[in-house]
């Protein structure tokens, strides 16, 4: 780090200028890891926002606690005038001896807002904060093996050298925390892409790694000799931003990068195989699967020796492993529906098959989990799925369903036996190249989606969130959405996503006498699905919140988080936005003439404007309205400027199907640069079409 770091914790108590209450858009936070077993401080910062009144800090996860360090001679809130700016605050981070290790979100709950997410890595080494000056060799600041190094790089041509002794034979691991830890960040349009390099006493470079897991390196090095080794940490391309940190581990204990078998059954003791200086310590090493199904880490165990978290996927699916040789149909590897296949493209031009016995007409789904970017799935493998005849005709093939992930469904044209192939799309193959094939029956399901993740509302006041279903493998029912784990005094209407729509409405509202509070929340939706005897089974989906983030040029961008969020603040911009119907019944052909009247909050006189869908440079986010119903543009008055009265005209059109009482609503937006506005919404519209 070149410069200083005390700004830092510098709170500037000038007030910013009434109205435009954003919420904390949080950018980084320094050191950017926290040690299991401890009780540290870190700085948390952000921008065109304030942390000013922060009083309760929502986790990911269980083990961590956290929350904001009382500041000293901080400025009193006074509800009614601006927000005092307060672009940093520290955080006092607890972490039991058993937490989970890897990434945890965070929000931080002030009383004017909620901030966006921020991320905190959980390490089971000793956390190292860089020292200033050591940008140069000769400057490298001295650390121990094993450790963990949180720095920056924060300015154009950054480069932080770190220093250690290590004995000739030694295996050492080097993983970088850096560019994962800022896909999720709201306001930070460019990412690092971070590299390390590890020299000699000479100057020599040994060893490099650019990108490992995603932009992200991971390098093993072998120690030659005795003696002083230095390792750098840069942007690939000398580039530099203040807010990209990082946490650079440097280890000696057996590491493992990613393990075979990829897939597990829960409960389960089971043998595995580490790639990485793990390996390097025999074959004795076993994982204890975890009791839920779904994709996770887990440490590997070798008696008293524990590695890092390593990827697996958790299934109840029977499960085969490949055999070699199987690089031809004639070779193929049986297995048996529905089924789990482990296997690995161990060489380059490697080809893995297996065949299977199917039923005509009934359709097969093969998905392959191995690297998917946002998630904990990291294999080297970018693959690709082909569905063949025995004697080698492609039936079906696919390339990215999930990020790199393969999958596709595969109806059978008759009885008898198929051949599924897995390989690399480059041809490439190694070690790290593990997979896990899914091979199931498909079967209707649903995915759920919320957006956006979070909610920030005054007393009396609403805002609007998207349930957006994706219906799978024949699924075409409807779906119910509820909200659980509200704060006191905040309440959602009843939602049921129609079997032809794919996004519901969800108005989150807050009563007039709600208090100042934050909770995490979930999203779920059920539906009833028929079993395999044809039996309705009721199914639940937890949502997927949606973080809204910056994209270039101004668009909105959106990214998978895993917290959703409410929280009641002190009195918002808009108060209440008023319509003049709460029920409307049109004929197809007809249209409606709502009449919107915006109560501004204490102190707010500034732009204001009306939309019915969720909307960003014209392109749609999230729309409520039944299908064959639109909002016209032309004949509603959305842009209020300094006033409060407007209208919105809704119309169906001449061949809109039949609904009943689908919830929709008018939002009023405030802007607060030109990416970021904050919603609020009026009561919900029940709208129905009869002919």
């Amino acid at each position: 780090m070149r410069l200083p770091a005390c700004l830092l914790l510098s709170l500037a108590l000038t007030s910013t200028t009434s109205g435009q209450t954003s919420f904390p858009m949080v950018t980084h936070v320094n050191p950017v890891a926290v040690r299991r077993g401890t009780t540290s401080e870190v700085t948390v910062e952000c921008r065109t926002s304030s942390l000013a009144g922060a009083y309760r800090v929502l986790v990911e996860g269980e083990g961590v606690t956290i929350e904001p360090v009382p500041p000293t001679g901080a400025p009193k809130i006074d509800p009614k005038g601006g927000v005092p700016t307060v672009a940093a605050i520290k955080l006092r981070v607890a972490v039991a001896a058993d937490a989970r290790q890897g990434v945890r979100e965070f929000r931080i709950a002030t009383r004017h807002g909620i901030s966006s997410l921020g991320q905190l890595v959980v390490v089971d080494d000793p956390v190292v904060q860089e020292q200033t000056g050591i940008n140069t060799p000769e400057k490298a600041q001295a650390v121990a093996v094993p450790s963990v190094v949180c720095g920056r790089v924060e300015v154009l041509e950054n480069v932080d050298y770190y220093k250690f002794p290590a004995k000739a034979g030694q295996v050492l691991s080097f993983e970088v925390f850096c560019a994962r830890l800022e896909d999720k960040i709201h306001d930070l349009q460019k990412h690092a892409d971070p590299l390390v390099a590890v020299y000699d006493s000479t100057g020599k470079e040994l060893a490099a790694s650019d990108d490992g897991f995603f932009a992200d390196p991971v390098l093993t090095f072998t120690v030659p000799k005795d003696g002083d080794y230095k390792v750098a940490i840069r942007d690939a391309k000398y580039d530099g931003d203040p807010r990209w940190v990082y946490a650079l581990t440097i280890t000696d204990k057996p590491y493992a990068a990613v393990a075979f078998p990829l897939g597990v059954n829960p409960g389960r003791t089971v043998k595995s195989t580490p790639v990485g200086s793990a390996a390097t310590l025999g074959r004795n090493w076993t994982l204890e699967s975890p009791k839920t199904t779904g994709t996770t880490t887990t440490p590997l165990r070798a008696g008293a020796v524990e590695t890092n978290p390593i990827p697996v996927v958790v299934t109840q699916l029977p499960l085969f492993e490949e055999t070699e040789p199987n690089d031809n149909p004639k070779q193929a590897t049986r297995i048996v529906l529905p089924s789990g296949v482990n296997g690995r493209v161990g060489q380059k031009r490697d080809l893995d098959h297996f065949v299977f016995t199917a039923t005509k007409g009934k359709a097969v789904r093969f998905q392959v989990h191995a690297r998917r970017f946002g998630t904990v799935l990291r294999s080297q493998l970018d693959s690709q799925i082909d569905v063949m005849t025995p004697d080698g005709k492609v039936l079906a093939s696919n390339d990215d369903l999930v990020g790199k992930d393969a999958g596709l469904v595969f109806t059978p044209p008759t009885d008898g036996d198929f051949v599924a192939r897995v390989r690399d799309l480059n041809n490439k193959g190694g070690d790290g190249f593990v997979y896990f094939l899914e091979c199931d029956f498909a079967r209707p399901d649903f995915s759920l989606k919320c957006d956006p993740a979070k909610a920030m509302i005054g007393p009396g006041t609403r805002t609007a969130w998207f349930a957006q279903v994706t219906r799978t493998d024949g699924f075409a029912g409807p779906v119910k959405v509820e909200v659980q784990g509200l704060p006191a005094g905040v309440t959602v209407n009843a939602l049921t996503i129609p079997a032809n729509m794919t996004t519901g409405l969800l108005v989150v509202s807050a009563a007039a006498d709600a208090s100042v509070d934050a909770a995490v929340v979930k999203v779920v939706g059920t539906a009833e699905i028929a079993d395999a005897g044809g039996k309705p089974v009721a199914i639940t989906r937890e949502a997927v919140a949606v973080e809204e983030i910056y994209l270039p040029g101004g668009g909105r961008g959106r990214f998978d988080a895993g917290m959703q969020a409410v929280a009641v603040t002190t009195p918002s911009d808009v108060a209440e936005v008023r319509v003049s119907k709460n029920r409307v019944v049109l004929k197809p052909g007809e249209e409606v003439k709502i009449d919107v009247q915006v109560a501004r909050g204490p102190g707010y006189d500034k732009a204001l404007t009306l939309d019915v869908p969720l909307r960003h440079l014209g392109q749609v986010h999230g729309n409520p309205l039944p299908p064959g119903v639109t909002m016209v543009d032309g004949k509603s008055k959305t842009l209020l400027g300094t006033g409060n009265v407007g209208h919105i005209v809704l119309k169906a059109d001449a061949a809109a199907a039949e609904c009943e009482d689908v919830p929709v609503c008018v939002q009023s937006f405030v802007a607060i640069n030109f990416v970021v506005k904050i919603g609020y919404c009026s009561e919900v519209i029940w709208f129905s079409v009869k002919k």
